[in-house]
């Protein structure tokens, strides 16, 4: 999920690829337009690390109303600094990570565990080849030299599995070169973490620019899966953003629904529970479009649908306008059931 306030970021295929994804819907076509989350997107931002002890709970509390069993921390290092403690640093925050994740498992709620995210990160993916490679063997150097303490952190916590904080656009690596170069790092990436963690699952997740139609997009999803032993992509509505129309989002779902099982892997959607405001504000969006791109990514996709992000953009703790999309959306949820 795009990284707030740090980076800002269809033409559509034939219709016929929504008959394609018709053995993948999700439940029964009168329960598709149920607003169902089952995962939500945090970012341990400096303002959500600095919140106490008791609005942790409550937003737990929360994600248990809505629903939500899955957690994905988007990252748990930031520019080469930890949010967990090590031997050589001690995080300088209000509420620890090991706190925030006992709240999570007493909330029965698994965690996938991002990674390490780098602000000069899409800056850097610009360069050529040559200077682009270094740059990947420094990110799998400093993986290794914090993975071991990362490890030994989460022990206990209920684990669901690992995600790379690296998101990946349309557009970057369409350079053969660069892909390649690309394949190597996630490949070393992926057999790094299943070697701390046998059996182990990896995520990752990308987006469109409204640059590569949905068949190209998925053609290049399908051979960077196979190359690097992904699990799991999860695909950026960019409803939110304004990068894909609503109409047009089940194209993509379609085409990359396919080719990512074709080798061995799951689709999950990331819905974009913002609306981009012509200043470049993101706010919270009307229940009426949330649920229909819901509905989208549950009639397509096979992974349980994730948020970007409940604490956010719809929770009491984020303001008044995220605290009345949470009330909607509760309200929607208890109107679907009756």
């Amino acid at each position: 999920m795009r990284t707030e306030n740090l980076i800002l970021r269809i033409y559509g295929s034939c219709a016929i690829l929504i008959l394609a994804g018709a053995s993948l819907i999700a439940g029964p076509q009168a329960e598709a337009a149920c607003p169902g989350l089952r995962g939500t997107f945090l970012q341990l931002t400096d303002a959500q690390l600095t919140r106490s002890t008791a609005e942790w709970r409550q937003l737990f509390e929360e994600f248990q109303h809505i629903g939500i069993n899955t957690l994905f921390l988007q990252w748990t290092v930031v520019d080469r600094k930890p949010l967990f403690q090590t031997a050589r640093h001690d995080p300088e925050t209000g509420t620890t990570l090991a706190s925030i994740l006992d709240i999570a498992e007493r909330s029965g709620i698994r965690v996938w565990f991002g990674l390490a995210f780098d602000s000069n990160y899409w800056e850097e993916i610009k360069q050529s080849p040559d200077l682009l490679r270094p740059y990947f063997r420094r990110r799998l150097q400093e993986l290794a030299g914090f993975l071991d303490e990362l490890n030994k952190t989460i022990a206990g916590v209920p684990f669901a599995g690992w995600y790379i904080a690296d998101e990946i656009d349309d557009r970057t690596w369409l350079d053969p070169a660069k892909r390649v170069i690309l394949k190597k790092y996630l490949a070393d990436t992926v057999a790094l973490l299943k070697a701390r963690r046998p059996g182990s699952k990896v995520a990752i997740s990308g987006f469109s620019n409204s640059f590569a139609d949905p068949d190209l997009l998925a053609s290049f999803w399908a051979d960077l899966i196979k190359a690097s032993g992904i699990d799991l992509l999860l695909f950026q509505d960019g409803v939110g953003e304004g990068k894909v129309a609503l109409e047009n989002v089940e194209f993509y779902y379609g085409a990359l629904e396919r080719a990512v099982r074709s080798v061995g892997a799951q689709l999950g959607a990331v819905v974009e529970l913002f609306s981009l405001t012509s200043d470049g504000h993101r706010l919270p969006a009307g229940i009426g479009r949330i649920r229909e791109q819901i509905a989208a990514a549950n009639r397509l996709t096979s992974f349980p649908v994730v948020a970007f992000s409940i604490p956010d953009y719809m929770s009491a703790l984020a303001g008044r306008r995220a605290g009345d999309l949470l009330s909607d959306f509760l309200s929607a949820q208890r109107g679907c059931r009756g």
